[in-house]
């Protein structure tokens, strides 16, 4: 049982990604999250101007653990140069805010592609939800990356490594949550919200342990820095969409039940709900008027016994007397020929013979004019037995 369990469930996890075409979704996810995060950094970058002062200058220090050093001078650059900050950040904000409202819609379908489930949500439901997405995802990676600059502050701490370990995919489940829960079309409970919830919760903890990873390697390369931050955060973002989308699978695989057989399900209910009853009397009339049309277009079995029995006996009747008429004609030839021989002698033999041919011939001609009318006179019937046919 507990063996079936855990090799359907994969297999439908990965049927459900390829037809919902996940990676596909995940990628208009991660350009969206890319353009909104180019924007939030440079509204970063205006209040950090703003503010400045000593702890600024510390979280500068707790960032290169998780960014190459490239990175990092391109950061302090940004901030003492406060030119075209104000433009900047009214543009920052109106990008910000285009690139939410496409996060959230490729989002909003994305579920519902996955779902295989379409509902159209009121407009305070689509407000509720635009404000979810736009503070979940920032907060992932706002948290993130918090985490990654104090944790370091906090080695002295015992089992620090565990914590460190546990508390980035713990506050990245209380992140995503809401958008688990309240993203589906399909109702779910917050226990069945939670398991794709910590899936996509611990993807993208090990997304943020490799993006260390290569931030402590990195400087060993003069191909990366900038760009290579740039083109990592992108397939970091690709990844994490994937990750979110999987998590959503896995919900609803969960829950019980392909997309396919949800929409079967779905429509057999809405059918069921605002189709009405059927009356049962005018479903008797109707059974029964077409039960009297069958009746109409068949025949009893002694009907159509009787009626071939008939036929074969006029059939062979009309048989009988086509193959009996030249051998009555033959016989009377015969018979007039020997008696003309016996009787008659000389020219009037001869004379007998030529009567008794052209009788013959005649009789013959009237046999055959005689056949001729009998089929005449049926031909009527046939006709009739014709159109019988062609109208059953």
């Amino acid at each position: 049982m507990h063996r079936s369990v855990l090799w359907t469930v994969p297999i439908a996890v990965v049927r459900e990604v390829q037809r919902s075409q996940a990676t596909f979704l995940a990628a208009a996810i991660a350009y969206y999250g890319f353009v909104s995060i180019i924007p939030l950094a440079l509204l970063g970058l205006a209040i950090a101007q703003t503010l400045g002062g000593p702890s600024l200058e510390t979280a500068l220090h707790g960032a290169d653990q998780f960014l190459s050093p490239a990175a990092v001078d391109v950061i302090e650059g940004s901030l003492t140069d406060s030119r075209g900050s104000g433009g900047a950040s009214i543009a920052s904000l109106l990008v910000l805010a285009w690139s939410a409202s496409k996060i959230f819609r490729g989002l909003d379908i994305a579920f519902s592609q996955v779902e295989g489930v379409s509902i159209e949500k009121s407009l305070l439901a689509r407000l509720l939800d635009a404000v979810i997405v736009f503070f979940a995802i920032p907060l992932a990676l706002a948290a993130s990356a918090l985490l990654g600059v104090l944790i370091p502050y906090f080695e002295w701490l015992p089992f620090i490594g565990v914590l460190s370990q546990l508390s980035l995919p713990g506050v990245l489940v209380v992140a995503f949550f809401p958008m688990f829960y309240r993203f589906p079309d399909v109702d779910l409970s917050p226990r069945q919200a939670l398991p794709g919830t910590v899936l996509a919760a611990v993807g993208w903890a090990v997304l943020a342990t490799g993006f260390s990873v290569y931030a402590t390697y990195a400087g060993n390369f003069q191909l990366y820095g900038v760009l290579g931050a740039g083109l990592l955060l992108v397939s970091w973002l690709y990844l994490g969409g994937i990750i979110i989308m999987v998590g959503a699978v896995v919900n609803i695989v969960l829950v019980g039940g392909t997309p396919g057989d949800r929409d079967g399900a779905t429509a057999a209910t809405d059918s069921e709900r605002t189709e009405p009853a059927p009356d049962i009397g005018e479903l008797a009339r109707e059974v029964e008027g077409l039960r009297a049309d069958l009746d109409e277009k068949t025949m009893s079995r002694s009907a159509i016994e009787s009626e071939l029995k008939a036929y074969v006996r006029k059939r062979q009747r009309a048989g009988k007397a086509t193959g009996w008429g030249p051998y009555l004609v033959l016989l009377y030839g015969t018979a007039m020929t020997l008696g003309a021989f016996y009787w008659l002698q000389g020219g009037w033999a001869i004379l007998a013979m030529i009567v008794v041919w052209l009788s013959t011939l005649g009789l013959y001609v009237q046999l055959v004019l005689f056949g001729m009318g009998i089929q005449a006179a049926s031909v009527p019937g046939r006709l009739l037995e014709v159109l019988r046919n062609v109208r059953s």
